[in-house]
């Protein structure tokens, strides 16, 4: 590939499983996590694997240190090329709307939409510099995607990280900077797989079409596509990767409804 990538949220989960795919195809990486030890193992792996990465601490929730991302990869490997945006998440608990309240949807839109949009404009600014164009990632969700009750601020900031990137494709398209999402459906994260019972993932199994979840390395493989010249031609795109779940006729229980689904 012989890029340079940044990967925020680069060292647990998908962001790991995404660091070490991308470097295994050739990327220099700059894995970023707030937590050093994370960053550093990761980075520590693609070493040994024969493969280029530097580390880098910062709370992507803190403009000043986010700010200093894109400088910090220059730095290290010369060029942006690629960035994937990772993190993101929301609060512990499942609310409906009539109990959520605004310090939620502060809280879930700063840490899924905020940083993305304001680390992407400073990627893509770069990338539009160096006149070789690039390509942005960003990792969004089925429930971004769907319905579903009672995870409504959750659904919409992924929502609109979706949105976001295809208003950075519009905007960044003609400098050759290409802007995509991956939307996961249920993926066996190490930090997942220790919360649920072995009945829990045998009902996540039968969910999907191909009769498993996912797994990093799943989510991953799809980044490396939207990443590489494979999808020279490919942006302001959305690509769920569920293992078919979705496409699934929802059946309910005789009596049941809708918003009894996720209860």
């Amino acid at each position: 590939m012989g890029k340079t990538a940044i990967v925020a949220g680069g060292g647990r989960g998908i962001g790991e499983a995404i660091s070490l795919v991308l470097a295994d195809a050739g990327a220099a990486v700059m894995v970023v996590d707030k937590v050093a030890e994370r960053a550093e193992r990761v980075t520590a792996e693609v070493t040994a694997r024969g493969g280029r990465a530097c580390a880098l601490v910062a709370n992507l929730r803190d403009d000043a240190e986010l700010a200093a991302i894109v400088p910090a990869t220059v730095d290290a490997f010369g060029a942006v090329d690629i960035l994937v945006n990772v993190a993101g998440g929301m609060r512990a608990g499942w609310r409906p709307l009539r109990e959520s309240e605004a310090s939620d949807w502060d809280f879930v839109f700063r840490q899924n939409v905020r940083w993305v949009q304001l680390l992407s404009v400073a990627a893509a600014d770069r990338m539009v510099a160096q006149g070789a164009g690039g390509s942005i990632v960003s990792i969004g969700s089925v429930s971004g995607v769907f319905g579903a009750p009672n995870h409504a601020a959750y659904g919409a900031a992924k929502a609109a990280l979706i949105h976001l990137m295809k208003s950075l494709a519009l905007e960044y398209g003609r400098f050759g900077v290409r802007a995509n999402a991956v939307s996961p459906g249920s993926i066996r994260t190490p930090a997942v797989a220790g919360l649920i019972t072995p009945e829990q993932q045998e009902r996540d199994d039968l969910t999907t079409a191909l009769g498993r979840a996912g797994t990093p390395d799943d989510i991953a493989r799809a980044v490396l596509f939207f990443a590489s010249d494979l999808a020279r031609f490919v942006t302001g795109q959305m690509l769920v990767v569920d293992g078919g779940a979705t496409v699934r006729f929802p059946l309910l229980s005789p009596g049941a409804h809708p918003s009894e689904s996720l209860t």
